[in-house]
């Protein structure tokens, strides 16, 4: 799970938000941290998060899932339990993109400020594991498609072609709006972009992820000419003299070009990479 850590401001949560939010009421404050000992590994430990004398305790928290009255329940138990970061957000883009273009951030506001309130850190997630039901409505073609030729459908999670433009355009909108919103916010020290990238679904043979690896591979060899050396396509008749010849390796009646498949891997890995890049700048660009 990349995260990208933000520093820990004072400064009052940024403005300009679509749904406003009611003044969430007080939380007893959390107990002071024990003290602990001087000197340089008490130094050392600190330097994992800005400020932090202790190891971090939390995980992740999915509040969309329950009731306001259960949040202010869970956060008096984690009080108790001593936990100090939690991980929030990361599901939740059908909630703060109801529909494309428009934002509602009133729950997280609320959420987050419960946790600021109780001393609890956050690092806040970008939702883009999960696009909503009007994304794959508006979008079908960003469905990922296996090495067999089976379009997956909506109601999992990681179920989107990493190759699609459409895809790349609406996750980099999500995570810079919420780095416009939050990057001050006093619960806010870190920033987990995505989740699991990879899973469930890594490879997608679609046909933006087709274009993209034709790409890639003249990138990578240069001409035709290299990359038929480089795969060995005399064998069984695969030599290609066109870059549009070129397919990702699907399903085939018997094994397919190994040289073939460890490419694919590793264009299907920078891909990935990619997506996360932009998630990341979008997040710079407001949080330093």
């Amino acid at each position: 799970m990349p995260s990208q850590s933000a520093p820990i401001s004072q400064s009052v949560p940024a403005s300009g938000a679509t749904a406003a939010t009611a003044p969430a009421p007080s939380v007893p404050a959390a107990p002071a941290a024990p003290a602990t000992a001087a000197g340089p590994e008490a130094s050392a430990r600190s330097g994992w998060i800005p400020g932090t004398p202790a190891i971090r305790f939390g995980g992740d928290y999915n509040p969309e899932q329950w009731t306001r009255e259960t949040w202010l329940e869970d956060i008096e138990l984690m009080r108790e339990a001593g936990v100090n970061l939690v991980s929030v957000g990361i599901f939740s883009w059908a909630l703060l993109e109801p529909r494309e273009g428009e934002y509602d951030f009133s729950f997280l506001d609320e959420v987050l400020d419960l946790l600021a309130g109780a001393g609890i850190d956050v690092d806040l997630g970008t939702p883009t594991t999960v696009p909503p039901a009007w994304f794959w409505k508006a979008y079908p073609q960003a469905r990922p498609v296996t090495r067999e030729g089976v379009t997956l459908g909506f109601g999992s999670r990681g179920i989107v072609s990493p190759s699609s433009p459409e895809y790349r355009r609406a996750a980099s909108a999500i995570a810079e709006k919420l780095a416009e919103r939050y990057a001050h916010h006093p619960a806010v020290v870190m920033w987990h972009v995505h989740n699991e990238y990879g899973a469930p679904v890594s490879e997608s043979y679609d046909e933006a992820s087709v274009a993209n690896f034709r790409g890639w591979l003249e990138r990578r060899y240069g001409s035709l000419g290299a990359l038929n050396r480089a795969w060995g396509t005399t064998f069984w008749g695969q030599v290609y003299g066109e870059w549009d010849e070129v397919d990702a390796p699907r399903a085939s009646a018997s094994v397919s070009n190994p040289a073939h498949r460890l490419d694919f891997h590793r264009f299907t890995s920078d891909a990935l990479l990619e997506c996360f890049v932009l998630e990341r700048d979008a997040i710079r660009r407001h949080a330093s």
